[in-house]
């Protein structure tokens, strides 16, 4: 069995069966959620200044931002 807790990117873990869907950055429906209000101040900004590449939704409503790939980040997520 798998470890529940994954590394997602550097200094950042996550409980993989809490993710809902990774994006990358330039999607439809991350710009669609970003242009909204409904994620209010549940956005955490996980780039460590660098330029944001893609986005996890957590089943919390929480939205995680970071700087490694979508492909890249889904690939640790979920192997």
């Amino acid at each position: 069995m798998s470890e529940p807790v994954v590394r997602a990117s550097e200094n950042v873990y996550v409980v993989r069966d809490r993710v809902v869907a990774v994006v990358p950055v330039s999607s439809t429906i991350s710009r669609r959620i970003r242009a909204s209000n409904q994620v209010g101040g549940k956005i955490v900004n996980l780039t460590y200044g660098k330029e944001c590449s893609s986005i996890i939704f957590m089943d919390s409503g929480h939205v995680l931002l970071l700087a490694d790939s979508a492909a890249d980040v889904k690939k640790r997520i979920w192997g």
